[in-house]
């Protein structure tokens, strides 16, 4: 089964170039018909090795599709459905644990908005693009990523508009994730040293569990926060 080609399921191209354009564009995503989301946007995709060429990315999505809590949801239904097929006798269990899963993020999603009500407008940078599925839920938004979509070694021309726009911007947040050294970053910006936040998108450290998914939201939400607030 391909979670990301459920009914439903938001699904976004790589964002193009180390800065990012203006959000709220409608290219670039494929909700397969299934719901009417909001503040949809980016394309073109950077791809891996070309960082010599980045002028010339090509097509392509953005897997970090669990990162939009709502695709999650549909991803609880689809499963419980697959698994009452597989095993009926416990079709009920698995739709009840479902429901169960889906109300816990929902209520998790309450608590990302207002703890993110203080990010709104303001931008921050990435080390790499892996969080637009959340920026494009909770209506927060990074505007450039130092290093193309895989996060392999960026280009010196690429750290340099990335360079400018951060002093341009006077942006001062910059998310990291814990298997990166914070020594790029802070090579990058010369003297003009900004606040690196720790972010991990896949929860690395997090007990396996029910209550995984809507902690590593959780976690997100404040690493941002705090970044962009400091």
């Amino acid at each position: 089964m391909d979670l990301s080609e459920v009914d439903g399921v938001l699904v976004l191209s790589y964002r193009e170039g180390p800065v990012f354009g203006d959000h709220g564009d409608d290219e670039g995503h494929d909700d397969h018909e299934g719901h009417d989301h909001e503040k949809e946007g980016h394309d073109e995709h950077e791809e891996a090795g070309h960082d010599d060429h980045e002028g010339h990315e090509h097509g392509g999505n953005d897997p970090h599709m669990w990162l939009d809590p709502e695709n999650a949801k549909i991803w609880l239904d689809t499963i419980a459905s697959e698994l009452g097929h597989i095993d009926p006798e416990n079709a009920d269990r698995y739709a009840a644990n479902a429901k169960s899963a889906k109300q816990q993020i929902t209520q998790e999603m309450h608590h990302i908005e207002d703890r993110l009500n203080t990010v709104h407008g303001k931008g921050f940078l990435v080390f790499h693009d892996a969080y637009q599925y959340f920026e494009n839920r909770f209506g927060i938004f990074a505007t450039g990523s130092i290093s193309l979509g895989d996060a392999s070694k960026p280009s010196s021309r690429r750290l340099q508009e990335i360079k400018h726009h951060f002093e341009e911007e006077g942006i001062h947040c910059v998310l990291s994730e814990p298997q990166y050294s914070s020594k790029l970053i802070t090579s990058v910006f010369g003297g003009h040293k900004p606040h690196i936040g720790v972010v991990d998108p896949i929860g690395i450290d997090l007990k396996l569990g029910p209550g995984l998914y809507p902690q590593l939201l959780a976690n997100l939400a404040l690493g941002i926060a705090e970044c962009v607030n400091h």
